[in-house]
């Protein structure tokens, strides 16, 4: 490994600490949700390091809901921004390869609005006013009304060959977004995990580890939710998965798609790697979990495979994407509290669905809402 490698690993590993250091504490959790309007969240948060920097407005109380989770969306990838400058052409493009699924999600909620009328293309707008796109043309994708229109905003860039073929069979025949979704995850993931492969040692481990268990988890949450909330076959459900595999290998997927019930599948899936997912807040085991308590229980997983590598103590650009990932979680966390401020949920039954751990479980309730964790 040479000096400038090496350079590249210490320096970007300290930044990530120190902005480790700057995440919300438990105790902002706590107070963030004895707020009773957005506009005291934001004044809040306003006087935190981890969002002074953002959130700049003179009279930060009056801020929109809109416009607030509009600013605290794009944190992620602001701060992706400053840990290029330390590091060299590979692993700067990892990182970019990183940004680019944000870019995905615009994307897919584009393509949601066209297809089902629900959605806020506005807040889309400030979205892409704040960080540009930069795997479609944005002026044409957000002003996109038809999948046509949508597939010729992303003419020129690679994932108009991954989805002309299934947007253009959806516009002839008709269908679900199902299939083009998953083709632009296995595209990112893909993507991080051949690049995180030509890293050294621990760098590349980390990598894999972090962009593998997303992987994995995405691909047990359709075979649970393809079972339980469509009732696909076993073959239906194991052909959604993602060609990507870390440590749940086809054999394993194929032994929870065809288990004969719902009942025995959860079985199985509890007794796995990932088992604590299928577990409820307060640890009991039931035969189906709620969607929204599976969706938590995944993204805490996340967390703490994250957390897991500060812990480690090795240094390289994987240290980067943990700090990234814990922010990602962070901003979810924040869009949480926002919702239960703003129609005035039980506060101490919203802490159940916060993904940060330090954050008491409570007994909780089942909330209807469009599934998140792509």
């Amino acid at each position: 490994m040479s000096f400038l490698a090496a350079g590249e690993r210490a320096a970007v590993t300290a930044k990530a600490r120190v902005y480790r250091g700057r995440l919300l504490a438990p105790s902002d959790y706590l107070r963030l949700l004895e707020f009773e309007t957005v506009g005291e969240i934001a004044a809040y948060l306003a006087k935190t390091e981890a969002y002074a920097p953002y959130i700049t407005e003179p009279s930060p109380e009056t801020l929109h809901r809109g416009d607030l989770e509009a600013i605290i969306n794009s944190v992620p990838l602001l701060e992706e921004i400053p840990f290029c400058r330390y590091l060299g052409p590979e692993r700067c493009a990892l990182l970019r390869a990183w940004g680019e699924r944000f870019d995905v999600d615009v994307i897919k909620r584009v393509l949601r609005m066209i297809t089902t009328g629900v959605g806020n293309r506005e807040a889309l707008r400030r979205r892409v006013a704040t960080v540009p796109i930069t795997v479609a043309d944005g002026e044409k994708l957000l002003a996109a009304e038809s999948l046509r229109e949508v597939l010729e905003s992303l003419r020129g860039y690679p994932l108009y060959d991954i989805l002309a073929e299934p947007l253009k069979k959806i516009a002839k025949e008709g269908g679900t977004l199902f299939r083009p979704k998953m083709a632009m995850d296995a595209f990112f993931l893909t993507r991080i995990l051949s690049g995180g492969k030509k890293l050294p040692g621990s760098e590349g481990r980390g990598v894999r580890q972090i962009f593998g268990t997303r992987a994995d988890l995405i691909n047990m949450y359709w075979i649970y939710r393809s079972r339980r909330f469509f009732s696909l076959t076993p073959e239906e459900a194991l052909g959604l998965t993602l060609p990507v595999r870390y440590r749940l290998k086809f054999d394993t997927l194929s032994s929870f798609a065809f288990a004969p019930d719902v009942p025995s599948m959860v079985k199985l899936l509890r007794t796995g790697i990932y088992g604590e997912a299928f577990r409820t807040s307060g640890g009991n085991e039931v035969p189906e979990v709620g969607e929204m308590t599976l969706e938590h229980n995944l993204y805490r997983i996340l967390w703490k495979t994250a957390s897991a590598i500060f812990r480690s103590g090795s240094a390289g650009v994987h240290v980067v994407f943990a700090y990234l990932t814990l922010r990602e979680l962070e901003v979810k966390d924040l869009f949480t509290i926002i919702e239960d401020v703003r129609y005035h949920y039980d506060r101490k039954k919203a802490r159940e669905f916060l993904i940060h751990p330090a954050a008491a479980s409570f007994a909780g309730r089942e909330r209807e809402v469009e599934p998140s964790w792509l």
